[in-house]
C-alpha cells in the first residue's frame, strides 16, 4: 500500500471528483507534478532476499504462485539457512546461493527474474508521467486477479491513461488518469 497517497485521499479527492474521476476500492492519489522520478536500481535491490523469503514461507514449499504463506519458527529456520545476516522486516542479508542447487535454484532464479520484471515495469510508467501537470496517480485494490471484476469501470473512462499492477502487492495496482484542472485549495498539496 502507499502510505503517501493515502495520506491524500481528502485533498485530492476534490480533484478527482471535479474531474469526475471514480475508482473502486480506492486506496489514495498523487499529483504527478509533485513526485520525483523512480530509481528503478533502488528498487529491486533487495528482490532476492524477498523472493528466497516467499519461498521459504510459501504454502506449498518452494511455490513462486502460493496462494498462502506459512510464519513460523520452522519456516525462520529456512530463510536463515538461505540468507545471511537474516533479519524479519530488515534490508540485510544476502542469498546464500551456494546452498541453493537443482530445481530449487532453477524455481527461485526464474521467480528473481519475474519479480525484477514487474519492478522495472512500475518504475517506468511511473516515471513516464512524473512532473506531467495533467495526470493524477491513483492506488487502489483492484490489481491482480481483481482487474477483471473493476476493469470495464476504469478503462473506458475518458480520464483513463494507463495501469499497472503494484510490483510489492499485486492486489493493489496504480492508475494514471488525465486530469483538467486543479482547484486552488489543492495546488498547495
Amino acid at each position: 500500500m502507499d502510505l503517501g497517497a493515502y495520506a491524500n485521499i481528502e485533498d485530492l479527492g476534490v480533484v478527482a471528483a471535479e474531474n469526475g474521476i471514480d475508482v473502486p476500492r480506492l486506496r489514495g492519489y498523487r499529483l504527478m507534478k509533485d513526485e520525483k522520478p523512480m530509481d528503478a536500481k533502488e528498487e529491486v535491490r533487495h528482490v532476492e532476499f524477498s523472493c528466497v523469503e516467499d519461498l521459504c514461507t510459501s504454502f506449498p514449499f518452494w511455490c513462486p504462485n502460493a496462494d498462502s504463506h506459512i510464519y513460523s519458527s520452522g519456516t525462520e529456520r529456512e530463510i536463515r539457512y538461505f540468507i545471511s545476516n537474516y533479519e524479519r522486516y530488515g534490508v540485510g542479508g544476502e542469498v546464500r546461493w551456494d546452498r541453493i542447487h537443482g530445481w530449487k535454484r532453477r524455481v527461485l532464479k526464474t521467480y528473481i527474474k519475474n519479480e525484477v520484471k514487474k519492478y522495472l515495469k512500475q518504475a517506468e510508467v511511473w516515471n513516464k508521467y512524473v512532473g506531467r501537470n495533467d495526470v493524477l496517480y491513483i492506488h487502489a485494490r483492484i490489481g491482480g486477479r481483481n482487474w477483471p471484476h473493476y476493469f470495464m469501470d476504469v478503462v473506458n473512462e475518458p480520464w483513463f491513461i494507463e495501469k499497472v499492477d503494484d510490483a510489492w502487492d499485486g492486489t493493489y495496482c496504480d492508475i494514471y488518469a488525465r486530469i483538467k484542472e486543479v482547484s486552488d485549495e489543492c495546488k498547495e498539496v
